[in-house]
């Protein structure tokens, strides 16, 4: 799925790099934005496609532990060794994670992050604020748990 999603990006830029004028701060924004948009469809896409029934026989077998096991397993062993960055963001608003993880990962500064989100920078600051806090206190609230 997601080499699918990377497929279609690069497809995409290679489709519109002829149209493409500016530096390469301007062509990182541009590549985002094509891959933001083809994210946001891909979304949507799945959110339109009818789920395939299960069989009964298959919900009522054992549980076996690993690749074609139950899936609560995967995420166990996958967040018992390592915590990633969709874990870490997966409970916050959709808008907080893609602001924070394009100024986080994309290197983006706050004027390119509001560009892509079609944003004001005002607003880009406050969803990152808003997020950055949510994650502080999740983080120091586990730490006190511990």
């Amino acid at each position: 799925m997601a080499d699918d999603l990377a497929a279609e990006v690069w497809l995409a830029v290679a489709r519109g790099l002829g149209r493409f004028a500016g530096d390469e701060s301007a062509f990182r924004g541009w590549l985002f934005t094509i891959a933001r948009n083809r994210l946001i469809e891909h979304r949507r896409r799945q959110a339109r496609r009818r789920t395939e029934p299960v069989p009964p026989e298959r919900l009522d077998g054992p549980v076996e532990r690993g690749a074609g096991g139950d899936p609560a397993w995967l995420v166990i062993e996958q967040l018992g060794t390592r915590e990633t960055i969709e874990a870490l963001v997966a409970d916050l608003a959709p808008d907080q994670a893609e602001a924070v993880l394009l100024r986080v990962l994309g290197g983006f500064d706050v004027a390119e992050v509001a560009r892509i989100m079609g944003r004001t920078p005002g607003n880009v600051r406050v969803l990152c604020h808003r997020a950055l806090r949510r994650l502080a206190v999740e983080r120091s609230a586990e730490a006190l748990a511990e």
